[in-house]
C-alpha cells in the first residue's frame, strides 16, 4: 500500500487550521449609518418635547377656559325678592300675613303711626265713612312700607356691589374673569328688576290711593243728597 507524503498532509493540517478562521472574522459596521440613526433620534427626542409642551400649553388653556371658579356664590346670602309679587301678596303683607315679615311690619307701624282717630272714634263714624278711612289709612301706609323697604334695600346693596368690584382682582385667569363679567351683567339684571317691580308696586299703591280719593268724593256727594233730600221743604 502506497503511503501519503508528508507534503500532502501538511497541507492538509494547513487547510483544515485555516477553517475556522473564516467563521471568526468580525461584521462591518457602517458609521455613517449609525450616525445617521443617531441623528433621527435625537430629532424624533426634540420633536416628542415639542408635543410635551404643546400639550401642557393646550392643558393649561383648557383649565383656563372650563371648570368652576365659585362665581355664582358671590352675593348668595342677599335678599332680592324682598317686596310682595303680586296685588293678593301685596294686601296679604299689609295686613300682617304672608311670608313679606318685614314688610308687613312696616306697614303695621306706619298705620298705627298715622292713625289720629281711636278705635271708639271711629266706630261712632257712619259705617261707609268709616270704611272708606280705614282704606285711605291703609294705602298711605302701604305707600311708607314699600319705601322704607326700598330705601333700606337700595342701602344695604352698596355692600353687596362692592364683593364684586372686590373679586375683579381676584380673577386668575381668563374662565374666572369671564364668569364674574357675566356674575356682574346677571346682578346688573336682577337690579333693573328689583326697579320695574318697585315701579310697579308705586304705581299699584298710588292707583290705590286715587280710587280712595274718589270713593271719599262720592261719598260727599251722596252724604249732601241726603241732607238735600232731609231738610227739602215740603210744597
Amino acid at each position: 500500500m502506497r503511503k501519503p507524503r508528508f507534503g500532502s498532509w501538511l497541507a492538509c493540517v494547513a487547510l483544515l487550521a485555516a477553517t475556522p478562521a473564516v467563521h471568526a472574522q468580525f461584521a462591518v459596521i457602517d458609521v455613517a449609518a449609525v450616525a445617521q440613526l443617531i441623528s433621527q433620534m435625537q430629532t424624533l427626542e426634540q420633536q416628542v418635547a415639542t408635543a410635551r409642551s404643546q400639550l401642557t400649553q393646550a392643558q393649561a388653556e383648557f383649565q383656563a377656559m372650563t371648570g368652576a371658579r365659585g362665581m355664582e356664590q358671590l352675593l348668595a346670602g342677599v335678599t332680592r325678592n324682598y317686596l310682595p309679587t303680586d296685588a293678593a301678596t301685596l294686601a296679604s303683607a299689609a295686613s300682617g300675613g304672608g311670608a313679606f315679615a318685614a314688610f308687613g311690619a312696616d306697614v303695621r307701624e306706619a298705620l298705627t303711626a298715622q292713625s289720629i282717630l281711636s278705635s271708639a272714634q271711629l266706630a261712632a263714624l257712619p259705617r261707609p265713612s268709616a270704611a272708606q278711612l280705614q282704606l285711605q289709612r291703609q294705602a298711605a301706609a302701604l305707600l311708607t312700607g314699600l319705601t322704607q323697604q326700598a330705601l333700606a334695600n337700595a342701602s344695604g346693596r352698596f355692600a353687596s356691589l362692592q364683593q364684586l368690584i372686590n373679586a375683579i382682582g381676584q380673577a386668575g385667569d381668563q374662565k374666572a374673569a369671564l364668569d364674574l363679567e357675566a356674575r356682574i351683567g346677571a346682578e346688573a339684571g336682577m337690579l333693573q328688576n328689583e326697579n320695574t317691580k318697585l315701579q310697579v308696586l308705586f304705581q299699584s299703591a298710588h292707583a290705590q290711593e286715587q280710587s280712595n280719593v274718589q270713593r271719599m268724593r262720592e261719598l260727599i256727594i251722596a252724604g249732601h243728597g241726603q241732607f238735600g233730600a232731609r231738610f227739602e221743604p215740603h210744597p
